[in-house]
Formats: structure tokens, sequence, C-alpha cells
């Protein structure tokens, strides 16, 4: 596959939540979370036990806590912090041009 950037979302999306979910080609489910200034974006599936990843909270600013089990991730390495989670999630690359927010697909 041709790695492409697609666009996601507008700035303006993130005026009253700092979290978006996308879906992508019907199997793919981005979490798109705004910090500060900063967008990231992460599958939204936890890798243990693939619950969504939207419901969870940030904490320290670039980790998201799992909603069901409490595990975290580094949002922007996909690492996972803290158990029961062992395994990375998948992370994607960001730009905002024009107040698009554009992940890059691999």
């Amino acid at each position: 596959m041709v790695s492409q950037w697609i666009e996601v979302a507008d700035i303006n999306d993130f005026n009253q939540s700092n979290k978006k979910v996308v879906r992508i080609n019907n199997d793919l489910e981005v979490l798109i979370i705004k910090v500060k200034d900063s967008f990231f974006a992460v599958e939204n599936r936890c890798s243990h036990d693939e619950k969504p990843l939207d419901s969870g909270k940030i904490v320290d600013e670039k980790v998201i806590e799992c909603n069901y089990h409490g595990a975290r991730f580094d949002i922007t390495t996909g690492k996972a912090l803290k158990m029961p989670a062992v395994a990375p999630i998948n992370i994607f690359k960001t730009k905002v041009e024009n107040q698009k927010i554009y992940i890059l697909l691999d």
C-alpha cells in the first residue's frame, strides 16, 4: 500500500471535546486526540482486549487510559505503559493544513 495523507477532521470539531472517532474504509477506527494545540491519532482499540479507547481519559498530557481495565498508552509512540496491556497500539502521523487534520496511512 502506498502511504497517503487522509483528511479526518476539522480543527473546529475540537471546540467542545478533545477527542473524535473517525471510521476509515469501514475497517479502521481512528481516535483523534487534541492536547493543547497538537493533534495525535491512534487506532481506537486497546491492545489488551480490543475495547474502544475513546471513552478513556487523557492523563499526563500524552497518555490515554483505557476506561475498561486501566491500561495506559503513550499517544506519541503507542507504547503500552501500564498493565494489563503489554502490546503497543497503532499510531498515525498527523498534520494540520488550512484547519484540516490529516493522518498518514501506510
